[in-house]
């Protein structure tokens, strides 16, 4: 079995035992091999908008003798897929992206039928967990993994969930908020914002959000700061 990434170990890390998983964006499919070699499900649906990026897929899952297990698709996300998955990985792309593959597999299936979503946003996760908050998931994993750089890992089941506005920014798990990864995210969270308040400042007019929005960042690091120490 091919190591995996500490990215894709914690994404693999997520994934519960079902009978069909569709691995949204595929890319080399090392995701897809360790589903089937480690028996987390009866098949899977190996998709990428790239078929550069599927041919890859194909030829890993060939060598391990797992490709008859495997349905591959050349499209852009769940839309134009046959079977119903049972569980949904989609990562390694824009929190719009992600939105708009649900979005559009919402127009032919229930999304509720989707029993455990996974997902690791490259940008936009605010979005994502408000979208998730709006349309029926609650999330029980947000966690950030660092992999050279940091990434949010975010797991969804279908169940009612009502988020504050801080879990909305900061993430809906609490217990994952005291880690050393979180607290860098944190740090540079704020470094963002401290530059938009500069070039604001230099302007007749300042978002008063932008400053509050600051605050916020500065009471959760000192929370997380207090916590680890």
């Amino acid at each position: 079995m091919i190591k995996l990434t500490p990215r894709l170990q914690a994404i693999a890390d997520e994934i519960e035992p079902c009978g069909c998983f569709a691995d949204v964006g595929c890319d080399h499919g090392y995701i897809s091999l360790y589903v089937l070699d480690r028996w987390k499900a009866n098949r899977v649906l190996s998709i990428d908008v790239s078929l550069k990026c599927l041919e890859k897929t194909i030829k890993l899952l060939k060598s391990y003798n797992v490709d008859d297990q495997a349905i591959f698709y050349n499209c852009n996300g769940l839309a134009h897929i046959r079977e119903k998955p049972d569980e949904v990985l989609i990562a390694g792309m824009g929190g719009a992206e992600m939105i708009n593959i649900l979005y559009e597999y919402g127009k032919t299936r229930p999304l509720n039928s989707i029993e455990t979503l996974i997902l690791q946003p490259m940008k936009d996760v605010y979005a994502v967990r408000k979208w998730l908050n709006e349309n029926g998931f609650a999330i029980v994993t947000d966690k950030i993994v660092k992999d050279k750089k940091l990434y949010h890992i975010l797991k969804a089941i279908p169940k009612y969930q009502r988020l504050t506005e801080d879990e909305l920014m900061f993430g809906a798990v609490k217990q994952s908020y005291f880690t050393k990864e979180y607290l860098e995210w944190l740090y540079l969270y704020a470094t963002k914002y401290e530059n938009i308040l500069k070039s604001a400042s230099k302007q007749a007019t300042m978002p008063a959000s932008i400053k509050q929005t600051l605050n916020r960042i500065r009471k959760q690091i000192q929370l997380v700061e207090e916590n680890l120490c």
